[in-house]
């Protein structure tokens, strides 16, 4: 198994964690900065010095952490792989990002939105995409009434428009 995974495996476990509510970042921001120096990327190479003394070299530089963080230091020194909180840091940052990211969608509507129903048509788009969903709305009367939605590149068109050139097509035919 490469760091790498390894890497991803811890981040897993910390991100689940973070999702669940524990306070993490800050201390694993800091465990990863310690670990991340010259002097103490050396220090934990070098098999001179037992794991106790490793971990407490980096929680003491850290300032003291959690008791999780502490517990994820001490689990990583006695293994000898207390260089890789940088990267776990890392992936758990990315992990936390793609979550917390929202989705930006343009809506379109023949007449102003009430903000009342800007905020309903947010929830049921967040809930529909399972991310926090921002519009952004504008005004086209040439859509004649409805709205049309875009998030990314999906297009939702409910708009009186697009149904009657629909029924124009179903009768030409």
């Amino acid at each position: 198994m490469s760091t790498s995974q390894i890497s991803r495996r811890y981040a897993r476990a910390l991100f689940d964690l973070i999702q669940e509510g524990a306070d993490l970042r800050g201390d694993l921001e800091k465990v990863a900065a310690v670990v991340a120096t010259d002097e103490v990327a050396d220090f934990l190479a070098s098999p001179e010095y037992p794991a106790e003394l490793k971990k407490q070299v980096i929680v003491k530089s850290a300032g003291g952490v959690s008791s999780e963080v502490d517990r994820l230091v001490a689990l990583l020194a006695d293994r000898g792989k207390a260089s890789l909180l940088s990267e776990i840091h890392s992936f758990v940052e990315e992990m936390l990002h793609q979550a917390e990211s929202e989705l930006e969608a343009d809506v379109v509507v023949a007449t102003a939105m009430d903000p009342a129903l800007q905020e309903k048509l947010s929830a049921a788009l967040t809930a529909s995409t399972g991310k926090k969903v921002r519009l952004n709305v504008s005004e086209d009367n040439s859509i004649l009434g409805g709205m049309v939605i875009r998030i990314g590149d999906r297009k939702i068109d409910y708009s009186l428009r697009a149904k009657l050139n629909g029924l124009r097509r179903t009768l030409a035919a």
